[in-house]
């Protein structure tokens, strides 16, 4: 008679565990609240931020330390910690580590973040709306990048969560050297929001849908090679098994988006009719390209 009684009592728990986990919530971490102040933060960083992100939708950044919390105390009386950085070469579906790393020179003072804020309200967001605006805006001193050993510092860096920008020029420049400067900077953001959004381009992709990744006979001078792309629609080369551009190659579908894309924002639409008059496909793609980026809120 016990037996059956202790089998009951197993039977009507499992039933209870099965009937409560029907209504389980499940308690996951917003990650959207590692790119803002903590609650308790009421510095005039924090409100900084936090204005920044109800007026323009974009996070805003000035470290790359996105996390730092304590895990708790381990046998030997440590503490250990979760700390998360800021990756700009992650990319969603990533399969490898990237050749590329960026390290970041943060600003030191609220003088610098203010008038890196004000700078990129005067002279970058005029220019981004709707889904080109970025995920979040990491503004920083200087960023380093080395590609295989080779270091550059270059204006900015992008990535898929945030746009990174050096700001330690900022106070030296006069308004026109602004405007130079902000050019230099845009053909780098638009490349990457360009291509965060490829899906709006699939009429810019039909124009030269045959020849991307293929390859052709290598001319003997470039000159030669850059007129065979031209005629296929194309204004930049294509890469090789080690990434590297090349003749003889047409280029990817994510790589001709960003060259056009960076032709648009550096050049206008009568600089390029003029350069590109014996090349229709390239004047073909260049209106698709400009209309396209229009569509998705870029304002000239």
């Amino acid at each position: 008679m016990k037996k059956f009684y202790y089998i009951f009592l197993i039977l009507v728990s499992v039933m209870a565990v099965s009937c409560s986990e029907d209504g389980v919530t499940p308690h996951l971490k917003d990650t959207t609240l590692a790119f803002l102040p903590a609650a308790d933060d009421n510095s005039e960083e924090a409100q900084l931020r936090r204005d920044f992100y109800q007026t323009y939708g974009s996070f805003l950044l000035f470290n790359d330390t996105l996390q730092h919390e304590a895990l708790g105390k381990d046998v030997n009386g440590d503490m250990h910690y979760f700390t998360e950085v800021l990756d700009l070469t992650y990319q969603v579906g990533m399969s490898t580590e990237s050749n590329e790393k960026f390290k970041v020179t943060l600003l030191t003072d609220m003088d610098q973040k203010r008038a890196a804020v004000q700078y990129i309200k005067d002279y970058l967001l005029v220019h981004l709306t709707g889904n080109l605006k970025p995920y979040s805006w990491l503004l920083v001193d200087k960023i380093q990048r080395d590609f295989i050993g080779s270091v550059s510092s270059p204006y900015a860096a992008t990535g898929q969560r945030a746009i990174a920008l050096a700001c330690n020029v900022l106070p030296r420049l006069t308004d026109d050297q602004k405007q130079q400067y902000t050019a230099q900077v845009m053909t780098t953001i638009i490349a990457k929001l360009a291509s965060d959004n490829a899906a709006a381009f699939d009429d810019f992709l039909q124009v030269s849908a045959a020849y991307y990744d293929g390859s052709f006979t290598a001319p003997t001078t470039s000159a030669e090679n850059t007129e065979m792309l031209n005629q296929a629609g194309f204004i930049s080369r294509g890469t090789n098994e080690f990434k590297q551009e090349t003749n003889g190659r047409y280029p990817s579908q994510d790589q001709d988006i960003k060259a056009y894309a960076r032709l648009i924002v550096s050049s206008t639409a009568e600089a390029n009719a003029k350069k590109y008059a014996e090349y229709p496909l390239v004047l073909k793609k260049c209106d698709i390209m400009r209309e396209t980026l229009k569509s998705l809120g870029y304002v000239e």
